[in-house]
């Protein structure tokens, strides 16, 4: 949605205050641990942009509650993996050879969002370091969340995921976006029986040489997450919201882990 389109649509500027009030009466308060997924566009005039929607949630969290991002690079990915859009295969070993190496200071997260990306640059925001799956955080728990992030199965229990899960009372919270960008469903299917198991190489330096190391994760597909979703929502009751315009959703991380497993498995 462009700007103007934004404006047009919305009675009322979308300040800092006015988005605070808006995740309040949504059910955000002082000292809740979120991880956010977020879609700008699809929200009213917000005054400020990216920025105030951070600041909104960091004033309404404080630093006793945690914010979380995903900050994710696929494209640092194996080419050969490519789909949107395929590169040409004899293109694919110049690119794993030549593809700038992940650096959790400097490299931008890729098809994240302006908010995430936003947040991701701040200086008090903390990232991990896994070359394709990092997360940034700020609050009480970022340091601990971010920390140790395992290359092998990046999404699993070991990473920003699966520390939130340990929370317990980790809420997501999907801010003009809808379950196929839930993040989080990655942690279910890590813990999913059915779902097996694959390779993947990562560059990195060593001595001097870039080198590519194994790994081992899930078969990690997006394609069924609204599905999830959907069954999830229709046992568990209706998170549907709107935040500043933006159609949203906000619920317990663990119920929706715990759920989506089992329908995994099913």
């Amino acid at each position: 949605m462009s700007e103007k389109a934004s404006v047009h649509r919305s009675s009322v500027p979308f300040t800092v205050d006015r988005l605070i009030k808006e995740f309040q009466n949504a059910g955000i308060k002082k000292g809740d641990t979120i991880i956010f997924h977020a879609s700008l566009s699809q929200a009213g005039w917000v005054c400020g942009g990216a920025i105030a929607v951070i600041d909104a949630l960091q004033e309404l969290l404080t630093r006793e509650g945690t914010l979380v991002m995903p900050a994710q690079t696929g494209g640092l990915s194996d080419p050969k993996f490519w789909e949107n859009p395929p590169v040409p295969e004899e293109w694919w070993e110049e690119i794993r050879q030549n593809m700038p190496l992940f650096d959790k200071d400097r490299t931008p997260s890729s098809g994240m969002g302006v908010i995430a990306e936003s947040f991701r640059a701040l200086k008090d925001v903390v990232r991990s370091d896994h070359p394709y799956y990092s997360f940034t955080a700020w609050g009480k728990h970022a340091h601990w969340i971010v920390k140790n992030h395992s290359l092998s199965h990046g999404f699993g229990d070991e990473s920003p995921l699966g520390k939130l899960y340990q929370l317990e009372n980790a809420k997501i919270v999907l801010f003009g976006v809808d379950h196929d960008k839930n993040t989080s469903l990655h942690l279910a299917e890590e813990h999913a029986i059915k779902i097996p198991v694959k390779t993947g190489t990562a560059a990195k330096m060593k001595a001097g040489k870039r080198i590519f190391e194994s790994y081992e994760e899930k078969a990690y597909d997006s394609d069924q997450f609204l599905k999830v979703g959907e069954a999830f929502e229709k046992t568990q009751g209706n998170f549907e919201k709107q935040i500043a315009l933006a159609p949203s959703k906000i619920f317990e991380m663990n119920a929706l882990i715990d759920f989506a497993t089992h329908y995994f498995d099913c």
